[in-house]
């Protein structure tokens, strides 16, 4: 992982973090209200320990999906009919493996718990880089641009999208356009692609398949606009 990608997430989780402290308010007036009363540097710290938080709470569903596994497979050993017939006092025998469409049920088990494993190791590197200088300087850039602009920022994405507003979207997915919108419209010098297939990245970590589509299309459509407003081009292919 970059300087900037950990960037792009320490500002994402920071303004979420702002969002929840509003207590339900209008984005603007919360996001004005925590800056001036608190500091971005604390809010980050919040963020990164909830970073924290979040890998306990992946490891220890690592641990969950490998204990179901287990589970799974010597309760079907100790039901089996061979085991059923002999005394209660008896040990377990092993028995054939279940079908094969039961054994993919648990493969897959395990597989889930790797992959919350493997989201688990990432954070320790995350946290190493967002306590760099450079990476929490662009990430406090990134939040005050959003807050800044944030009405014309949602005004500029509700003009691409589809039978949708900023106000109806889960609250990940809208912060997850703002921060890419305010990159794109106000940070000289990153290509326009860039931002989009980083929007894209942490749609996929923290939103779902259906979210990460619509976010790269708006965002996709957005970038027209942008591209004769800043004189941005796209040089790289986003994600279909």
């Amino acid at each position: 992982m970059n300087a900037r990608r950990a960037a792009r997430e320490l500002a994402l989780l920071t303004l979420f973090q702002i969002d929840k402290q509003g207590n339900g308010s209008p984005e603007q007036a919360a996001l004005n209200a925590v800056l001036q009363r608190e500091s971005i540097q604390e809010l980050m710290l919040s963020s990164v320990r909830a970073l924290s938080g979040e890998a306990e709470f992946q490891i220890q569903s690592a641990a969950d999906k490998l204990a179901e596994v287990s589970r799974a497979l010597l309760t079907y050993e100790v039901e089996h009919p061979s085991n059923l017939e002999t005394p209660l006092d008896a040990k377990a025998q092993p028995v054939p493996i279940p079908t094969t469409r039961e054994m993919v049920e648990q493969i897959e088990r395990c597989l889930q718990g790797a992959e919350y494993l493997f989201e688990a190791l990432r954070i320790p590197e995350l946290v190493t880089l967002l306590r760099q200088d450079d990476v929490q300087e662009y990430a406090v850039k990134l939040i005050r641009l959003v807050a800044e602009h944030l009405p014309e920022l949602d005004e500029a994405l509700n003009r691409n999208m589809d039978d949708w507003r900023m106000d109806r979207l889960v609250k990940m997915d809208a912060y997850i356009l703002r921060v890419a919108a305010a990159e794109m419209a106000y940070v000289p010098k990153v290509d326009l692609s860039v931002s989009i297939n980083e929007a894209v990245d942490l749609a996929k970590q923290f939103a779902s398949e259906e979210s990460y589509r619509f976010i790269n299309g708006v965002l996709g459509a957005l970038a027209e606009d942008y591209a004769k407003e800043t004189g941005k081009t796209l040089t790289g292919v986003y994600r279909p």
